[in-house]
């Protein structure tokens, strides 16, 4: 056995075992993201066959609030409107708007749907809020944090304020507010200023499937290449030392 492990080409036998490695690590990690995506469908699909809650009924509920349905009525700050950086419609780069609506007391962050950006990345586009928002629909999202993307936006006064990320705590440092901890994304089209499209699984489960058997059969191919290209190589080395 000895003897066999010093024959092993050590580059080869080195790098196929990383890339074995670094494959099935790749195949596990698309699954799991396939499992957790298919847990968040059904999480939706029971969601959506719940009544609309408010705001009240938000406060005293006990289970996951996320993706359930709301309906909220109140004022808005028109003065400070946030743009979240970076979203993309149809292939066009633009803007999520985010502004704060007060229901009894009660500072809900809202997103009002996407916006386009214009040709110059300095300029942003003009956009206008009701004074009110009456009855509008939306869902809970809970944000997080990407401990990977640096936030550009400061705290001075300067409005609409572009952003990089919605970091509950930096919002509510910037506007001085206490905010509830969660978004409500409206989704209903009543408003041509902006386009909403709720979307909160863009690639379903069985695509990350997919992926994860792609993965698990590039290892699996790498290893059996690397053993018949050992396995002939070593039946050379074995001849030529019987001559």
């Amino acid at each position: 056995m000895l003897r066999l492990i010093k024959r092993l080409p050590v580059v080869s036998t080195l790098v196929t075992l990383c890339a074995v490695v670094i494959m099935f690590a790749l195949a596990n990690w698309q699954l799991q993201r396939g499992l957790n995506k298919a847990q968040r469908v059904a999480s939706i699909a029971a969601a959506s066959s719940r009544e609309t809650f408010t705001l009240e009924q938000i406060k005293f509920y006990q289970g996951d609030i996320q993706d359930l349905p709301i309906v909220i009525s109140g004022t808005l700050n028109r003065a400070h409107i946030l743009l979240l950086d970076n979203q993309i419609h149809q292939g066009r780069p633009g803007f999520g708007v985010l502004g704060i609506a007060n229901s009894d007391g009660q500072n809900v962050l809202v997103n009002f749907g996407w916006v386009a950006g214009k040709r110059v990345r300095t300029e942003l586009p003009t956009v206008a809020l009701p004074n009110t928002v009456s009855g509008a629909l939306g869902r809970i999202v809970l944000p997080s944090n990407n401990p990977l993307i640096t936030e550009t936006a400061t705290l001075d006064a300067e409005w609409p304020k572009v952003i990089q990320q919605i970091d509950m705590r930096f919002i509510e440092q910037v506007l001085q507010v206490k905010l509830e901890p969660f978004l409500l994304t409206l989704t209903e089209n009543n408003n041509p200023q902006f386009v909403r499209k709720w979307q909160p699984v863009v690639m379903p489960p069985e695509k990350h499937y997919a992926y994860a058997v792609q993965w698990l059969g590039l290892g699996i191919a790498a290893f059996f290449v690397y053993f018949f290209a050992l396995r002939n190589r070593l039946k050379k080395v074995s001849n030529e030392e019987h001559q």
